[in-house]
């Protein structure tokens, strides 16, 4: 192993990949803000019970866990939600809901590296706390889509709901361990597993679950919810209007444009999905991981010991979303400049010319300052770095009170007063 490698699983982003990262970063922010969320940012490390509690078999299997040294049980966050329900429990349960909420931030999880699938992961989610309506599960799914497609992102949803499962399962004696266990065992598709689990708990009963699984048609879902309403009892009502929000979801969606297929194997790894659930998959290629997902989960305030809240959201995977635009992702045209010192200039001249440029031209630039052993070694780096325009001083131009300013990709140069710079810079770089 190399001492210049970082630890398996991990990755240094740097260069053009670096660039599609933070263009990534910057278009989800972008696009979160102006629908009305607003940001939160919360530790990567957390108490271990945090995630212990209602991540799921997978998730708590695969964390980062260690002591500090007061012997304290951390881990480094395998997912955010449950650190925004923390941190909406300490400080945010007073505001006025629906609070909307969104992040970008690093995970981790101890599992195989393979492609698509890293130890540390970035993730950008969107939440919504205390809206119990279906618009809530829309607004996180629809911010999502406008951020795929401005990103050129192709993709289809799958849509299911956790709740007609938990439901009949709670109804048959099934608790809430082993329904976690089940559900896990089908959203890592091992449906004989999971129905033989089941077999054991509800005897026959499981050929139910055997048609709930197994059948793409929800009026047919509905049929079997009607014809097991006796058995579903005071759960009945919450079923049909769970039913109800799943139809709903994926009518609105498809009415804005998007394609959508209910998949009744869809439950996600995640024990604290209470109903709706969905992920997003790359079009043409509905086999391979998805690349986010989401959905309801209802009271998992109250799992921390909070007063019961509607809530939902989703994550997408950065990583995933960015292998998928790694050979199409062109970098933003931004000018470079530099402004070279030469001999004894001082240092903060140079600053001030570059102060002025940055603050007093309205456009995109990047732009350094750089003293160089010589003018033609200043030259060749710059060259080099790709820079466009540089900004030559001098003691000579200091005493005359004129920059020179070279066009790197013509090789023209021209000398300008020092108060005109900002004119004559502007016109060269809209040109």
């Amino acid at each position: 192993m190399s001492e210049y490698n970082p630890p398996r699983g991990m990755r240094d982003l740097v260069e053009s990949e670096a660039e599609l990262y933070e263009y990534l970063f910057s278009e989800f922010k972008n696009t979160a803000r102006k629908h009305g969320f607003e940001p939160i940012i919360t530790p990567t490390v957390e108490y271990f019970s945090l995630f212990e509690a209602k991540s799921g078999e997978e998730i708590k299997r695969s964390m980062y866990v260690f002591e500090d040294k007061s012997k304290r049980l951390l881990a480094l966050r395998p997912e955010v939600t449950a650190s925004v329900i923390r941190a909406y429990l300490r400080s945010m349960r007073g505001r006025a809901k629906p609070i909307r909420l969104y992040y970008v931030a690093q995970c981790f999880r101890y599992e195989e590296p393979q492609y698509a699938r890293y130890r540390e992961f970035w993730q950008g989610g969107l939440e919504i706390i205390g809206d119990q309506d279906v618009n809530a599960d829309v607004l996180v799914a629809f911010t999502a889509s406008e951020f795929l497609d401005k990103i050129q992102v192709k993709h289809v949803y799958e849509v299911g709901n956790v709740a007609i499962y938990r439901a009949f399962m709670k109804k048959l004696g099934v608790n809430e361990d082993a329904q976690d266990y089940i559900l896990h065992l089908i959203d890592k598709d091992k449906i004989d597993d999971a129905l033989a689990k089941l077999s054991e708990i509800t005897g026959d009963k499981v050929e139910l679950f055997r048609e709930l699984i197994y059948t793409g048609d929800l009026s047919k879902v509905e049929e079997i919810i009607n014809d097991y309403r006796d058995l579903l009892g005071e759960q009945y009502e919450t079923v049909v209007l769970e039913q109800e929000r799943l139809k709903n979801f994926i009518s609105a969606l498809r009415e804005l444009g998007f394609e959508v297929k209910y998949q009744p194997k869809l439950v996600r790894g995640l024990a604290y999905y209470s109903g709706l659930i969905f992920e997003y998959k790359l079009a043409g290629a509905e086999e391979a991981p998805s690349i986010g997902g989401g959905g309801r989960y209802d009271g998992l305030t109250a799992v921390y010991g909070g007063p019961y809240e509607y809530s939902t959201g989703l994550a997408l995977g950065i990583d995933r979303i960015a292998l998928s635009l790694m050979n199409k992702y062109k970098p933003r045209l931004t000018k470079k400049l530099a402004v070279i010192l030469i001999g004894n200039t001082q240092i903060s001249l140079g600053y001030s010319i570059l102060r002025r440029i940055l603050s007093g031209l309205d456009m995109e630039l990047q732009a350094f300052v750089y003293k160089p052993r010589s003018l033609a070694r200043g030259l060749e780096y710059c060259n080099k770095v790709n820079v466009d325009f540089v900004i030559i001083v001098g003691e000579k131009e200091i005493r005359e009170n004129m920059v020179i300013v070279k066009n790197m990709n013509t090789g023209d140069q021209v000398k300008i007063k020092t108060d005109e710079l900002l004119n004559q810079l502007s016109t060269m770089l809209r040109s």
